[in-house]
């Protein structure tokens, strides 16, 4: 049973001093997360790649298809539109009879790549901003002020293409076609006027080339993620492995070694059984029968008592052999033997794994040590119980308590006895919790995952 003051430090609010993280597990290796992880970047990397590689293709195919209309309207302004043109299409003082012929003529020229559809609309016009031919006659006579491009192209007889924003009133009779490039050329009157032709051109063909350029970079960088995939998660599983293997070997070579240290231990234990110990106790039982000698065979009975306590300490019993509860007797032995009551509670089966048990004992003994040490205390109350996928252990006194800032703060120097208590949780991914104050008692809560792999 719990002394009063134990009970006490129940009542007294939490302190968490390592919180359940499994990624802290000692020895355990993220296999399916590594994995997940590269194809995972890989994936991002190639949609990076074809993401960059779609903003690039459209501007490249913008560039090529301002380049072609350029070129292709250069040479149809200078091949076909410039040899059409008479005077009298720009004259204002040219008769109604004259313009019209002039239009009409200029007209038959590029009619024929009107048909095609290689244009959707083509326009002429004067520096100051009039249209004087278009395919749509209600544009003829309409006069518009001219971009500072349009100008320039005026200036320098130099051909350029954009984007047309069908938005403006001059392209009012061009919406519902679709998006358009616009591309406009300098061309000269015999006399030797300047005017501005401009060819209005699908830009679905931009488009079509966009989506081709935007498919073949698509394939490249998911092509490329798949070849590096193909070659570096082979070469990652067999690094896996090795680690693995690595891993397997230092733990039997840990195991061989406790191995070794609990079968000294064991032959250390049975010599001083079978020996002193058996020595000693039959003298005691002789002197025992002289009333003159009996405090001598009393002294010599507390002897054995503490041989066999000593026994018990360099022979602990193992967790995964004789079972927790015995472990846990074990690692309470001390504080009997010091005088303190100690009560473990424990299931009689408990599924968990070798390090899991192991991490139960380490952590009760120590718990209960420092208690021994330090707490003053007269009880300590040790129970174990299944909880889902953990241990919840707690390991209760009712001694002297303290402050828990003590070894909550960032610097804890001194408490080399907590601090063994915190790496046993944060070994095992589990938690760790404190109940204690000046007088109350003290209260160690520890959860650990039942399928720990090793611990370090």
């Amino acid at each position: 049973m719990r002394g009063q003051r134990s009970s006490d430090a129940g009542a007294v609010a939490p302190v968490v001093l390592v919180v359940a993280d499994p990624r802290r597990r000692a020895g355990r290796t993220p296999w399916r997360r590594v994995l997940v992880g590269v194809v995972l970047a890989a994936l991002v990397g190639g949609a990076a790649v074809a993401t960059a590689g779609a903003l690039v293709s459209q501007r490249t195919a913008e560039a090529f298809a301002v380049r072609d209309a350029t070129a292709d309207t250069a040479a149809l302004a200078r091949v076909v539109v410039e040899p059409a043109l008479v005077d009298a299409i720009a004259d204002p003082d040219a008769t109604v009879a004259e313009r019209a012929a002039a239009r009409a003529r200029l007209g038959d020229a590029v009619a024929g790549e009107l048909r095609a559809g290689s244009a959707v609309r083509m326009k002429l016009w004067r520096a100051d901003g009039t249209v004087i031919w278009s395919d749509e006659p209600r544009l003829v006579g309409d006069r518009f002020p001219l971009s500072d491009e349009d100008l320039e192209a005026l200036r320098t007889d130099r051909s350029d293409a954009e984007v047309s924003d069908l938005d403006e009133p001059e392209n009012r009779f061009e919406r519902g076609s679709g998006p358009l490039l616009e591309a406009y050329q300098a061309v000269h009157t015999p006399s030797g006027e300047a005017l501005l032709f401009e060819a209005y051109l699908p830009y679905d063909e931009v488009l079509e080339r966009a989506a081709d350029l935007r498919h073949a970079f698509a394939v490249l960088a998911f092509g490329t993620v798949a070849v590096v995939l193909g070659l570096l998660v082979p070469l990652l599983l067999w690094l896996l492995v090795r680690i693995r293997s690595g891993q397997r070997l230092r733990e039997r070579l840990l195991g061989r070694a406790l191995d070794a240290e609990a079968a000294e231990r064991r032959r250390m234990a049975g010599e001083l059984h079978d020996g002193p110990v058996q020595d000693v106790a039959g003298l005691a039982l002789s002197l025992g029968a002289a009333p003159e000698t009996r405090d001598a065979a009393t002294t010599l009975r507390r002897a054995v008592s503490s041989l066999r306590t000593s026994m018990a300490a360099i022979r602990p019993a193992a967790p995964d052999r004789d079972g927790l509860g015995a472990a846990l007797d074990d690692a309470c032995a001390r504080a009997r033997a010091a005088g303190v009551t100690t009560t473990v509670h424990v299931p009689d089966t408990v599924e968990a794994s070798p390090a899991a048990l192991l991490a139960v004992v380490r952590f009760v003994r120590e718990a209960v040590w420092n208690t021994v040490k330090h707490a003053g205390a007269t009880t300590v109350d040790v129970q174990v119980a299944h909880d889902g996928d953990h241990l919840a252990v707690t390991v209760a006194d009712d001694g002297s308590g303290f402050d828990p800032a003590v070894v909550a703060g960032p610097t804890r120097a001194g408490h080399l006895g907590t601090t063994l208590l915190r790496e046993v949780a944060e070994d095992t991914g589990g938690s760790l919790l404190l109940r204690t104050a000046p007088g109350r008692g003290t209260t160690w809560d520890l959860t650990v995952p039942t399928d720990v792999e090793t611990l370090r």
